[in-house]
């Protein structure tokens, strides 16, 4: 057993700390608040109710949709977490940091679109850009970013992950694209929306599961630990 080390008023030092923090962290959730208030446009009831209540719906309505927007948001913690959490010491592991910083930003920003319709209903009602442009810049976004760090992705993380998950959004978006028509009030066309919405939930699950290793490699590896202990890890495994 490690001996106890003392340290004076150590308690007292983090816990102003940790009250500082915590007034920064309220900073962006009390201008959502404030702004909800002084704005007119929309009733603030309709901003903090719960969707269901207000429209009377069953709480299982876009459960699938709501468990992607979750999905996205895991990954963007876990990556913007990880971010903040690294402090690399040459400008490989910096480019990594990087990558995983600008990964988490990108699963944010889908989370958004999902939960939110940025590219369906917000952004062509407010800024009138029409929802291709918004869908071609969102894939653009991502080829960029995938290609930008293909050494890394190819050489240092478990990149066939990643090209499952790239496959499966493929899947999901070649069945919205088909001339199929559906029926939404009956159950003629319950495997397409599973076909679609499901390829297209278990990739944001395999993107957050590879984000996560990559992650999971780069703390532990600056832990320093042994490679026995790195290959321990259950998001271990050489590519």
């Amino acid at each position: 057993m490690k001996p106890a080390i003392y340290l004076p008023n150590l308690g007292t030092t983090i816990g102003n700390q940790a009250f500082l923090n915590l007034l920064k962290f309220y900073v962006p959730f009390l201008s959502i608040l404030i702004l909800a208030g002084l704005q007119h446009n929309i009733p603030v009831p309709t901003l903090t109710r719960d969707v269901f209540a207000t429209a009377n719906l069953s709480p299982f309505t876009g459960f699938i949709s709501n468990l992607s927007a979750f999905t996205w948001g895991s990954s963007a913690v876990v990556c913007i977490f990880s971010f903040f959490l690294l402090s690399p010491t040459n400008s490989q592991d910096q480019k990594f940091k990087n990558f995983i910083g600008l990964s988490g930003l990108i699963s944010f920003w889908f989370m958004l679109d999902d939960f939110l319709m940025l590219h369906e209903a917000l952004l062509p009602y407010y800024l009138h850009v029409h929802e291709d442009i918004i869908l071609g810049g969102e894939f653009a976004w991502l080829f960029l970013h995938l290609i930008y760090y293909r050494k890394i992705i190819l050489k240092s993380t478990h990149f066939k992950i990643l090209g499952i998950a790239l496959l499966l959004f493929g899947v999901s978006v070649f069945m919205d694209i088909l001339p199929i028509e559906t029926d939404y009030d009956g159950f003629k066309s319950n495997w397409l929306f599973l076909l679609e919405d499901g390829s297209k939930l278990m990739g944001i699950a395999t993107w957050c599961f590879y984000l996560a290793s990559v992650c999971a490699q780069q703390i532990l590896k600056a832990q320093n630990l042994p490679k026995s202990q790195l290959d321990s890890s259950p998001f271990s495994g050489e590519n």
